[in-house]
């Protein structure tokens, strides 16, 4: 039997979206970890604390609360939000491919701002849907003009990402808001990284039944590795994105980490203003470091452009690799040519990182 000829036409087109392991590297080399704007800065015994106790609060014979109530009534309750207007995953995602269920079948189009996060882009096409881009402006701000002509009666979802990854620009609030009141569709905004910038529109829900937020605990909380991630949005959207969610789809532990998380949030604040710290300080090395620009930054990453002639930004990932510090090139990306992103760690990672990166520069 020729399986192919039982898989959809989406799935055999997709292109699979490839993360970087270094479970091949030996065990005993130490790998700093700026790649994947994971949060170091949250030390690795306050998390192993959290999931003990959350385990020890737990029957894991016993199926998981539905949904994620526990955690949805956490976090709604964290924000001031209703129960209703809040639904959770594994993962931000996970919420991405919830949305593409209920709102994109095939030949629907989904509206992507580039350069920004490719999952937008797999999820649209894994359903059939067009994926219609449009281009941030030279100066990373969105071409809201561009975007209004291209949306039709057809585009049903427009995804913005704010703070941008991999730009790292927070958006201004009056160009949402213009989207919000003039795209026809669903505007989603994904804030993975608003607890590190000075605003959100989260709050706009309550005016606006076509916003969707989504959130996620992986980047300001450092619990990547237990993938929650949840949208707020009006009561119309969440409740079709429940009626596409498996029951158990949250595990227990998840559940319930997420509640003491919450509990401790003036704990992860604080590790919060760290990052924002170290990313002032990693950006004020960059600067004086010839041979590279960086650009502002309102997320946990910095992008950082490589200027020296005859040198690209794949080749210096690369010797950065060889000196074991992993780094995200983002050079093949549209407006992004030899640019590279790093993810704002410790002062020692940090100081780690500007070392390589001035080794590789003259390499």
């Amino acid at each position: 039997m020729k399986i192919k000829k039982l898989v959809q036409k989406e799935v055999i087109d997709l292109s699979c979206y490839e993360v970087k392991t270094i479970l091949e590297r030996k065990t005993d080399e130490k790998i700093v970890k700026m790649n994947l704007n994971e949060n170091f800065a949250i030390p690795s015994e306050a998390v192993e604390k959290l999931l003990l106790d959350a385990c020890r609060s737990i029957d894991v014979r016993a199926y998981p609360p539905p949904r994620g109530s526990l955690a949805v009534k956490a976090i709604s309750d964290f924000l001031g939000f209703s129960e209703s207007e809040v639904a959770v995953a594994n993962g931000a995602d996970e919420i991405m491919d919830l949305l593409m269920k209920v709102f994109v079948r095939r030949g629907s189009k989904v509206m992507v701002v580039e350069p920004t996060f490719p999952m937008y882009t797999f999820f649209a096409e894994l359903y059939g849907g067009k994926k219609v881009t449009v281009m941030l402006k030279k100066d990373f701000s969105l071409n809201v003009d561009a975007i209004l002509k291209k949306a039709d009666k057809d585009t049903r979802l427009l995804f913005v990402c704010s703070p941008n990854n991999p730009t790292g620009n927070q958006f201004r609030e009056s160009d949402i808001k213009r989207l919000l009141e003039e795209f026809k569709g669903v505007v989603v905004v994904d804030e993975a990284y608003a607890d590190f910038a000075t605003g959100s529109v989260i709050n706009w829900i309550r005016d606006y039944d076509n916003l969707a937020v989504l959130r996620s605990f992986s980047k300001a909380f450092g619990l990547a590795g237990l993938r929650l991630g949840y949208l707020v949005s009006s009561k119309h959207v969440v409740k079709y994105v429940q009626r596409v969610v498996g029951p158990f789809n949250v595990n227990s532990v998840t559940q319930q980490a997420i509640v003491l998380a919450l509990q401790n949030w003036s704990y992860f604040k604080e590790k919060i203003n760290l990052v924002v710290n170290e990313r002032e300080w990693l950006m004020k090395n960059l600067q004086q470091i010839d041979g590279v620009s960086s650009y502002p930054s309102d997320a946990n990453f910095i992008l950082f452009k490589v200027t020296k002639t005859n040198l690209t930004s794949a080749v210096v990932t690369e010797r950065m690799e060889n000196r074991n510090v992993l780094v995200k090139d983002r050079g093949h990306l549209p407006l992004l040519e030899n640019c590279i992103r790093v993810t704002v760690g410790t002062r020692n990672m940090n100081e780690t990182f500007v070392s390589a990166l001035k080794e590789a520069l003259e390499e």
